[in-house]
Order: C-alpha cells, then sequence, then structure tokens
C-alpha cells in the first residue's frame, strides 16, 4: 500500500506563477497571493463559462487551495480553520465564484479523511484530487452482496466541472426497507459516485455566484459502489478523531470566506469610487451622508472578519487539542457565523451600492457582479436565519454560555 505522506500533493506547476509545493499552510497561504491576479483576469470567462477555466483551476490546484483539509495522519497540511477561512476570503475578495470553488472543493480532504487505507490509497494516489458533493436531496442506497447500489438526482453540485471525484448522498436500504440508526432516523451515507454512471445537467443558470459550477447531477439506473467507498455522512462527534473530523460540521466553514470576501470586494469598489469623486480633493469635500455610509460599510467588513476568525480560532482550540470535543454551543456558533457573515455581508453590499449611485446597474460597473455575487450567497443554505436559533436551543441547555466572552476560555486567554 502507498504510504499517505510519500504520496504527490499537487500537479507540476504550469502556471509560470512561481508556486511553491502546497506542503505547508504557509506556502498555500503564499500560493494564494501568487495567484490572485489571475483569477482577477479570469473573473470574466468564469462567470461565461458557469466554472472555473481551465487557467483557473489550473492555478488554483498547483496552489493548493483544494488541499487545505487534509488530515495530517494521511500526511497533509490540515490548515486551522481560522487559516482556510482566510484563503477563501482573499480569493472570493478578487472574484465570489473562484472563492466558491475554493470554499467547496476544500472538503475534498474532510471526506478523504473518512475513508479507510484501502479506499484512499485508491481514490486519493494524490492529494490533487479535488472531490465536488451534494447531499440533498437524498438518493437511495440498496445493500447488496460487497457495496451498493445507488442511484438518485442531486443539486449544488458546486464545483463539479473541477473535480475529480464526485460524492453523492444517499438513504440506506436493505431489501427494499429504510435502514435506520440508533436515533431511529435512516442511515444516511455518502459515496464516491462511478463517474462513467454520472449524468450532468448543466442546468447553472444562475443570478449570482455563475462560476461555481454547481450544476446538478445524476444517476438513473443504479450503479454499484463498493461498501468502502462510502462515509456516514451523520456520524456523531469524534473527540478523539482527527482535528478536522471531530464533527461533520466542520468541513464546510471555510465557506463563510466567501461572505467575507464578498462584501470586503464590494467596500474596496465603493471606496475606490469615492476617491475617484474626489480627485485629490480633502476627503471633508466628499458629503457627510457618503462617509458615513462609507465608514459604516466598512466597519461591518471589519467586525464580520473579526468575529468570523474568533470563532475559528476559538473552534480551533478545541479541534486542535487532543481529545477535546465541541460542545452543542461550540458547534452551531460555527454554523451560525456563516449565516451572520451573510447578514453582515448584505448590509456592507447595500451601503457600498448606495455609495456606487445608479451606475451600479450598468454591466460594465464590476459593482454589479458583486450585488448579484450576494444574492447568490445569501441564497445557500448556510446564510439562513434558522441557524441562530439551533445556537441558542444549544445555550439553553443548563450550565451552557450564551456568548463567546461568558465562555471560561474566553477569561483564560487574558490570564
Amino acid at each position: 500500500m502507498t504510504n499517505a505522506s510519500t504520496m504527490p500533493t499537487a500537479i507540476a506547476d504550469t502556471t509560470g506563477l512561481g508556486l511553491e509545493a502546497p506542503d505547508s499552510a504557509a506556502a498555500i497561504l503564499r500560493n494564494t497571493d501568487r495567484i490572485l491576479p489571475l483569477i482577477a483576469s479570469e473573473a470574466d470567462a468564469i462567470e461565461q463559462a458557469a466554472c472555473l477555466t481551465e487557467r483557473a483551476a489550473a492555478a488554483m490546484r498547483g496552489a493548493g487551495v483544494f488541499q487545505m483539509a487534509f488530515p495530517a495522519s494521511r500526511g497533509g497540511v490540515e490548515m486551522t480553520l481560522e487559516q482556510q477561512v482566510e484563503v477563501t476570503a482573499r480569493v472570493a475578495a478578487v472574484d465570489a465564484s473562484a472563492g466558491w470553488n475554493v470554499g467547496v472543493l476544500n472538503a475534498t480532504g474532510y471526506y478523504a479523511g473518512r475513508l479507510g487505507d484501502e479506499a484512499y490509497a485508491e481514490l486519493y494516489p494524490s492529494r490533487d484530487m479535488p472531490t465536488a458533493g451534494a447531499f440533498h436531496p437524498r438518493g437511495r442506497a440498496d445493500i447488496v452482496p460487497g457495496g451498493y447500489l445507488v442511484s438518485g438526482q442531486w443539486g449544488w453540485g458546486s464545483g463539479s466541472y473541477t473535480a475529480e471525484h464526485i460524492i453523492g448522498g444517499a438513504e440506506v436500504y436493505r431489501d427494499g426497507t429504510p435502514v435506520r440508526g440508533a436515533d431511529g432516523a435512516i442511515v444516511h451515507r455518502g459515496f464516491w459516485l462511478p463517474l462513467d454512471a454520472v449524468e450532468i445537467a448543466h442546468d447553472w443558470q444562475v443570478l449570482g455566484v455563475r462560476g461555481s459550477g454547481s450544476t446538478s447531477f445524476a444517476i438513473p439506473e443504479p450503479a454499484f459502489v463498493p461498501s468502502h467507498h462510502s462515509f456516514d455522512r451523520e456520524a456523531p462527534d469524534r473527540a478523539d478523531g482527527d482535528p478536522l473530523d471531530k464533527a461533520v460540521q466542520v468541513s464546510h466553514f471555510a465557506l463563510t470566506g466567501v461572505a467575507l470576501g464578498i462584501a470586503r470586494h464590494a467596500v474596496e469598489l465603493a471606496g475606490d469610487f469615492v476617491r475617484g469623486r474626489l480627485k485629490g480633493a480633502d476627503a471633508l469635500k466628499v458629503d457627510a451622508a457618503t462617509r458615513q455610509a462609507l465608514g459604516e460599510a466598512m466597519s461591518e467588513v471589519d467586525f464580520a472578519f473579526a468575529g468570523v476568525r474568533e470563532v475559528a480560532r476559538r473552534t480551533d482550540e478545541v479541534l486542535f487539542r487532543p481529545g477535546a470535543g465541541l460542545t452543542a454551543v461550540q458547534r452551531t456558533r460555527m454554523v451560525a457565523a456563516n449565516a451572520m457573515a451573510a447578514r453582515s455581508m448584505k448590509r456592507a453590499v447595500d451601503l457600498a451600492s448606495e455609495i456606487s449611485s445608479a451606475a451600479v446597474i450598468l454591466d460594465k460597473n464590476p459593482m454589479q457582479r458583486v450585488v448579484r455575487d450576494s444574492h447568490g450567497a445569501l441564497a445557500h443554505a448556510g446564510s439562513r436565519r434558522t441557524h441562530f436559533g439551533a445556537m441558542a436551543a444549544a445555550a439553553l441547555a443548563p450550565g451552557a454560555s450564551f456568548t463567546l466572552p461568558s465562555d471560561p476560555a474566553w477569561a483564560r486567554s487574558f490570564a
């Protein structure tokens, strides 16, 4: 069996960008900055193609931005949530669609980390194997000797055009009867689907985040998937697991960086617009209402970045502490942070749009795409306000903390 630590990490750098081997968090962060000009130059083509262009995909794969979550136990970089969000936000501040691909395809390492040694060696001869997937609506998986017959139709398959593997979520049946877990719910597993059986719908024609490539896909006739090419999608928390595999909710936290990046992009465009009107004059020449709106939008971005970063940092402290597990409040706060970032993004984009005046409706105005992308991001399930209710419900348990400052870890950090 191939040793995971000796597996190649990336395709050769053919971009001419001087990318480093993505074998450390620092290298991936530096690579991210190096690919941003190329992503910016490809943004129009990415939107038109409704997926990453070949140049953008090659640069992003070479940079290692899809490899951030591979566990150290498999020879991976195992970047912290704080670092993963930062990479996603940097890319999204240049192009939301490219950032969305980072946030979603970054889950590759989480999925791969749940495989046994045999399946990992088969499916991931290199960590440069971006993996897309969708879990809803759930497909069907009938147990047969050696595995499952899987069929279904899945939506929102972001990154599917760039992916080497596609995963589909399905409910498990035995002899026509649903298989139920200890909690009484039907068992839900994720399956590495055979690509020759997957039909791509090419139905991603949308208002914003057009280049995410979030097409639907299907397997109309049941296809065989071996048992070891699947994992428990609703697995309980594992305090003794790899850091990034301690809770299933961890896998898409990096996607929070998309809302942050969009908000930052909007404010920078609005600020540049106001500077252009000044033509070197004193800032006090700008009317008070515009200055107030710009300052408020700037503050939305600052506090959104700071808040998400603090939640990520607090979560990392638990995840990377051996034997420690997330509490219900910590787990739900991680999800609620994404919804809160989306609220801040909306406020920042609304303010930036007002500052940019009527010209924002012009196709040639870069703010227009940012506005559309913000609406696309808000349509995602992760931005729903219901997540705040889940966090509140967890906090109402006896002894739980309602806010970060009321958590004992907050006070200990100042000791």
